[in-house]
């Protein structure tokens, strides 16, 4: 039976929901002795009972192969989460956007929208726009009060690798538009950047609901090309930085378009070169070292950002001490590229966790 609460979101269960309190999600057991050589906790009974796990039942236990951390899922996870129901009577049009993204990123396969009334053709259009804005998401029910919005895609039709690979080369791309555009004056290249954004936000959020799928359900990791569940948290970290990056170059492009694609003298389009050079060189050893997980990778990312800031104190000096037009906009966009050097530098801090996790605790140099 379906729970439809006035005011929020909830997944559909059985029973009435308890709200969530510090103790439930912080809890002590004590160990207990079972035989000559095991050793037992026991299970929170509220767990136990929202599981539907009982005597009998297997349990997933997976181990941090770094931290020692265990995550302790069932065997087969509850299917009554894929549906959610959403009350668009009492949420405004960017609320119930939100919402919908919100369940779409926590993968539900059916998302209800109900109202006591007539919807708002404000209404269609803000579900029609977040249809467009993900991937597989599509309207297979539509009535005067009530809709109803399915997902298709499944967590083994993408591989998180594969979709962070798309990620990077999106961003690339629109990186590489915009410094056309503001180094050549190619207005039509900084268009294409500025679109390329929505394809972006489409992966990122692809990207999310692969996560919180399969961290819910650790027998999905290798179909979505993970060993383990346990580098989901920090693929999710540089997925983020990825979209921060491309949102400092829409910035960019933005700021290029409004100045109808500025003309830069010699001396100041040479020192935006080495900067937008230097920054690339970041961004691609971040995507390696995230991908290759060894610490000569992550030494090159470090070394290639000790560059770019080599390179982006010259053209800061550069725009004091000559102040070339258009002042302001050249300000914002070396500001908007250290940003995107900041973000990339995270990635590298994640690559570093993969690479110690992946190699040995002690490196020795033998020259």
């Amino acid at each position: 039976m379906q729970q439809f609460v006035r005011g929020c979101v909830r997944p559909v269960t059985r029973g009435r929901p308890r709200p969530v309190s510090t103790d439930d999600l912080r809890m002590k057991r004590k160990i207990q002795q079972l035989g000559s050589s095991t050793l037992a906790v026991t299970l929170p009974a509220d767990w136990a009972r929202n599981q539907s796990v009982e005597k009998g039942d297997e349990l997933v236990v997976q181990r941090d192969e770094n931290g020692g951390s265990l995550l302790i899922v069932p065997d087969s996870p509850k299917s009554e989460d894929s549906t959610a129901t959403i009350d668009a009577g009492s949420l405004d049009v960017d609320s119930l956007r939100r919402a919908v993204l919100a369940q779409y990123v926590l993968g539900r396969q059916l998302i209800e929208v109900e109202s006591d009334g007539p919807f708002d053709p404000a209404v269609f259009d803000a579900i029609t726009a977040v249809e467009r804005q993900l991937m597989g998401l599509g309207i297979v029910e539509e009535g005067i009060d009530t809709l109803a919005i399915r997902c298709s895609v499944a967590p083994g039709d993408f591989e998180l690798p594969t979709l962070m690979e798309r990620l990077w080369r999106t961003e690339a791309t629109m990186r590489s538009e915009t410094v056309a555009g503001l180094l050549d004056g190619d207005t039509e290249a900084t268009e294409r950047a500025v679109e390329r954004q929505r394809q972006v936000e489409k992966l990122f959020y692809l990207f999310l609901r692969l996560v919180f799928t399969t961290y819910r359900n650790p027998h999905l990791n290798q179909s979505v090309g993970l060993e383990t569940g346990f580098p989901l948290i920090g693929y999710r970290s540089v997925a983020q930085d990825v979209v921060l990056m491309a949102d400092a170059t829409r910035r960019v492009a933005q700021l290029v378009l409004d100045a109808d694609g500025p003309t830069l003298d010699d001396a100041t389009a040479e020192q935006f070169r080495v900067v937008t050079a230097t920054l690339d060189e970041i961004a691609t050893a971040a995507r390696l070292a995230v991908t290759e997980h060894t610490t000569e990778a992550t030494r090159t990312g470090r070394d290639a950002l000790d560059t770019f800031q080599s390179a982006a104190g010259a053209a800061q000096a550069h725009l004091e001490a000559e102040r070339p037009e258009p002042l302001l906009e050249l300000q914002r966009a070396l500001t908007a590229f250290q940003q995107s050097a900041r973000h990339a530098e995270d990635s590298l801090a994640v690559a570093t966790h993969f690479a110690f996790r992946s190699g040995p605790a002690v490196e020795t140099d033998e020259s």
